[in-house]
């Protein structure tokens, strides 16, 4: 499937990395010209039909949609960042935690996992989060008779982000956390991988995403 997207200002041209470029997902050669609206960024995230590459494609588009709006140069996609997020998000679901810092010696922290990605140079910087497959649901409270409110009831079942929203939601609550801003923001950064991985958490399903930010790709 081909995948083509306008942004308010047409920004979404996702600039490459030179390195490995047989290995790019179809969704960051997009060229410029091909940018329309896309029924598939609409469509619903759901376990059972999903299209990760498009969803790291979204956050990552998405991004760089800020950069752009406050003057600063897209970054560019780098295939060992998204390998290496991808990864970091993985591992994180595999043995159960949320951090920055690895259990497992040899992918301690984000610049040895991007050393043995083969980038072991410039400036590196990481930004995780776990996020919702369905947004916040509802709630009221139910009276019943004359006695005071005792149950609570949800007003719906909660419904599914589309693509377009969990990447526009998930930046967004980036942006408002002051470190993953610096990351997002940062004018030395040129190249990004974005790795997302489902899971369970809490009993509801949700998805750990790494970005990965290099000032290099060497």
């Amino acid at each position: 499937m081909k995948l083509v997207i306008m942004t308010a200002q047409c920004l979404c041209l996702c600039f490459l990395s030179c390195a490995n470029r047989a290995a790019i997902p179809d969704y960051y050669l997009l060229l410029e010209s091909e940018l329309v609206d896309s029924p598939a960024l609409r469509a619903p995230v759901r376990l059972d039909s999903l299209d990760l590459p498009l969803l790291e494609w979204a956050i990552f588009n998405e991004t760089n949609i800020h950069r752009t709006m406050l003057g600063l140069d897209p970054l560019r996609y780098e295939n060992r960042l998204h390998s290496g997020a991808r990864a970091h998000s993985r591992e994180m679901v595999a043995f159960g935690y949320f951090d920055h810092i690895s259990p497992v010696t040899e992918n301690e922290t984000v610049e040895k996992r991007l050393q043995q990605m083969g980038i072991k140079n410039g400036y590196r910087g990481e930004n995780i989060a776990i996020h919702p497959v369905v947004k916040r649901q509802e709630m009221m409270i139910r009276l019943v008779g004359n006695e005071r409110p005792s149950r609570n009831s949800w007003r719906n079942r909660g419904t599914h982000y589309t693509y377009q929203e969990f990447a526009k939601d998930l930046v967004l609550r980036w942006l408002y956390s002051p470190p993953h801003r610096r990351n997002i923001l940062n004018p030395l950064y040129r190249f990004l991988g974005v790795g997302a991985v489902p899971a369970l958490f809490d009993q509801r399903d949700v998805f750990y995403v790494t970005q990965n930010f290099s000032s290099t790709n060497y």
